[in-house]
């Protein structure tokens, strides 16, 4: 429901361009407005998630997000557009800080990624849910703001199970270690190091193209390729399903190898040459294939990334170390639709795109520098801390 909230506009961008008479340049700030609010709250919220908010937080967050979307549906100026959006980010950012945190505390590294790739495909499947119901409410109901009134009410009614949810988890299965003393886990370093900073990085990096892809694709498809806005909505449902199959595939593969690092250089390093291919006129069937291609190797980095996350975020500060990465690792791809707009205004959507080419090629050589974290075996009873490499001498 994160991503359904925060993404809720992008099946309706043409109609709201169209009713308000607005630019590519004002679409970017629309759609930017509510992702750079909700980064910029998520460092607070990370802070005070250390002092046991976390549940809270991903509980309001449905809450606070269906009602700024109910009130988006009311506005009828781009100016209380933004307002509204501004809201649902503040409304949405209690949970990346809340949950990243409290999947480390549950479970060990050896399930990790796993862990992590799940909560990612649940984010993935809002996603691709989204511009496929968007299109389907806007030919049901005819309006954009319709649609989004149906999303709102969605979201008032699944808050109770998710607070039910919420409150189960701190039962006696909360943490891994509550059925054994010892288990095989990277606990996180003790202080900040150059691999956090470098996913710092690559946080911003792979945000801007995170971002654009997943919200701006409808858009870029019924202008450059003259896609109805339904086929279009389509389109980057099927893409973005495509990201949820690679999803899967690291989830599994990156546990089972005790590996981060090569996901990460893979997923944006193979992402790169198909981006560039959507600037060339190319066939429904290559169109396809190009953005089956895009979704697959974009998205099988994500449960690599949040499993790796979790494992280079200093153990005693994580919900601030997820704050930092969810703000200021978050603000570039915030800002990202606006950049897009901007250079779509001046030069063409297809110049939009080399700026989303050279985002994934800064980002393949940021993963390059990473180095895989260290594997510990950590005593639970507070016993000792041993690093792999005493335990094999």
């Amino acid at each position: 429901m994160n991503h359904v909230f925060t993404g809720a506009l992008s099946p309706f961008l043409t109609e709201i361009q169209t009713d308000l008479g607005i630019s590519y340049t004002d679409l970017g700030i629309i759609t930017s407005a509510a992702v750079l609010s909700m980064t910029t709250a998520h460092l607070l919220v990370g802070y005070m998630g250390d002092r046991g908010w976390r549940d809270a937080f991903i509980s309001v967050s449905i809450l606070g997000a269906s009602v700024a979307i109910i009130l988006t549906s009311m506005a009828q100026e781009f100016v209380w557009i933004v307002i509204f959006q501004i809201l649902l980010g503040l409304g949405a950012s209690g949970y990346h800080p809340s949950s990243f945190p409290a999947l480390t505390e549950k479970f060990p590294h050896s399930e990790r990624s796993k862990a992590t790739g799940i909560q990612a495909m649940g984010g993935l499947i809002g996603m691709a849910i989204t511009p496929f119901l968007g299109v389907t409410l806007l030919l049901m109901l005819n309006t954009w703001q319709a649609s989004l009134r149906i999303l709102g009410i969605i979201g008032f009614v699944l808050f109770v199970p998710t607070f039910l949810l919420m409150r189960a988890s701190n039962g006696k299965y909360a943490h891994f270690n509550a059925e054994s003393d010892e288990d095989l886990g990277c606990e996180g370093p003790d202080g900040w190091t150059r691999n956090f900073w470098l996913g710092l990085v690559l946080m911003g990096l792979r945000g801007m193209s995170f971002r654009c892809t997943s919200l701006l694709m409808p858009l870029y498809l019924v202008v450059t390729y003259g896609e109805s806005i339904v086929t279009a909505g389509y389109l980057t449902a099927i893409m973005l399903s495509a990201g949820l199959v690679g999803e899967i595939v690291s989830s599994y593969l990156s546990d089972k190898m005790n590996r981060r690092v090569p996901f990460l250089v893979i997923s944006t390093g193979l992402a790169t040459p198909a981006l560039l291919l959507l600037n060339y006129s190319l066939s429904e069937m290559a169109l396809l294939f190009v953005l089956i291609v895009i979704g697959f190797f974009f998205y099988l980095g994500v449960p690599a990334n949040t499993a790796y996350q979790t494992e280079i975020c200093p153990r005693k500060s994580r919900g601030l170390a997820f704050g930092l990465i969810f703000s200021i690792g978050s603000i570039p791809g915030a800002i990202s639709p606006i950049i897009f707009g901007i250079i779509g205004d001046y030069y063409g959507l297809q110049s939009s795109i080399l700026f989303l080419v050279v985002t994934t090629v800064l980002a393949t050589v940021v993963a390059l520098f990473l180095k895989e974290a260290e594997t510990q075996v950590v005593s639970h009873a507070g016993i000792s801390i041993v690093e792999d490499s005493i335990q094999m001498e």
